[in-house]
């Protein structure tokens, strides 16, 4: 049994992302990510050093994370599956690279905001020292999770909304019982896969940004030693 393809009237737009050619070597671990993520927020000031949640709970980082989905549903909203990120100067238009000036364009829409999910999603398990997946195993590694057995009491499910939902409902477990991350991250990379989105660049592109962005950027935290 598979599951239906979202409804047509959900499809009004293609994914315009730009999908660069990759080969074996260009792939990264889940391991990978997690180390950059981790030295990033380390870097930034989102983290301490000595590691642990500061003063964050577990269920903190789970309404973090579902706060990522939300604004996924939201760039659904505004922009379908458009990549709509705006290139920061006319160097970085001109040259589809970050600009030496001003530093890479800010990535918009659901890909950028499904990247969003996975950074939090990796970086909650680093946080709380349980594993989300193997650390030697890729994003084509990881299989499809098909809500039809996994979830069985639920309704088909049919329109993007459905499926952020569910995938809401998949971190929603993480707070329960850690050892539902795994299923969680199957979770999103079967949404991201089911709308085109290519989840590993989309990361690469957010991770790209979110180094050049300054030290607590935004200045927003649930508690002052922590995220």
């Amino acid at each position: 049994m598979t599951d239906p393809p979202p409804a047509a009237a959900d499809q009004t737009a293609e994914p315009t992302t730009p999908t660069p050619e990759r080969t074996p070597e260009m792939a990264i671990t889940i391991g990978a990510m997690t180390a950059e993520i981790r030295a990033n927020n380390i870097a930034k000031g989102w983290r301490s050093a000595e590691g642990g949640p500061g003063g964050n709970t577990l269920g903190d980082y789970i309404a973090l994370l579902e706060t990522e989905v939300s604004e996924a549903l939201e760039a659904y909203r505004d922009w379908k599956l458009e990549d709509a990120t705006k290139p920061i100067c006319g160097k970085a238009a001109a040259t589809g690279r970050p600009c030496p000036e001003h530093g890479p364009s800010k990535p918009e829409g659901v890909g950028s905001e499904l990247a969003d999910v996975l950074i939090r999603l990796l970086d909650t398990g680093d946080v709380f020292g349980f594993e989300i997946f193997g650390r030697d195993f890729e994003l084509g590694d990881v299989a499809d999770l098909f809500p039809a057995r996994s979830d069985v009491d639920l309704p088909e499910l049919v329109s993007f909304g459905d499926h952020m939902a569910w995938l809401t409902r998949r971190i929603d477990f993480i707070w329960t019982s850690p050892t539902n991350a795994p299923m969680a991250l199957r979770a999103l990379v079967t949404v991201a896969r089911r709308y085109g989105i290519d989840l590993e660049f989309e990361y690469t592109r957010k991770m790209e940004y979110n180094r050049a962005r300054p030290y607590r950027h935004g200045g927003r935290a649930l508690v002052e030693t922590g995220a």
